[in-house]
């Protein structure tokens, strides 16, 4: 039987807490311009869910791209919303909503598509061959109770510089204290975070 985080039974309107590994002994995001490429990827298929292929954007003109990018089944209701992220060097953790549920899950097809398109990236960028993902990502459930503490929790990683933590690079933290971007939603967080094993344990297990 599959480990429960392996699972990819995702209900409508429930939020869940990802986290995608790099194999041992090599770096997610080696510079600054990985982490860029990663959230534009992101972004991206947050906006356009079945858009073209980020890497195709480049080579089609305005006209077209504009046409493909209107043919949206999903009409300004996304099936997947973002709240929170947070990527380290040799892995990344996001909080997410699915919006549709079964039989094709929003996040199964973002996560799939951001997966496969950022380790095209990297591998162009700096070589190597085959995937840079330690197996599949992870997944767990988050209920109303442990969210507002999860997401202040991941912003503030006792592990993590503060500084590391406040670029916006690197987390959705300045989303939270100043102006969010437009492909993620906040979430009501709790104004005194409790760090206690109920956020830590749903940050450990993933």
């Amino acid at each position: 039987m599959p480990s429960k985080f392996l699972l990819r039974n995702f209900q409508p309107n429930q939020t869940y807490h990802l986290a995608h590994y790099s194999k041992p002994g090599q770096p997610l995001f080696i510079d600054q311009a990985d982490y860029q490429s990663f959230l534009l990827t992101l972004s991206y298929y947050l906006r356009f869910p079945d858009g073209a292929p980020l890497s195709w954007v480049p080579r089609l003109s305005a006209k077209a791209l504009a046409a493909k990018q209107g043919q949206s089944q999903y009409k300004g209701n996304p099936p997947v919303t973002l709240h929170s992220f947070l990527l380290l060097p040799d892995h990344f953790h996001l909080i997410l909503t699915e919006n549709i549920g079964a039989p094709k899950p929003g996040i199964s097809e973002l996560m799939r598509r951001v997966s496969v398109g950022y380790a095209m990236t990297y591998r162009k960028k700096h070589g190597g061959k085959g995937s840079i993902y330690k197996g599949k990502y992870k997944m767990t459930p988050v209920d109303d109770n442990t969210l507002p503490n999860l997401i202040p929790y991941l912003h503030m990683h006792p592990d993590i510089n503060s500084t590391f933590l406040k670029d916006p690079l690197h987390s959705s933290l300045s989303d939270y204290t100043g102006t969010p971007r437009s492909w993620l939603k906040l979430m009501p967080t709790a104004d005194s975070p409790e760090l206690t094993k109920l956020g830590k344990l749903t940050l450990d297990v993933v």
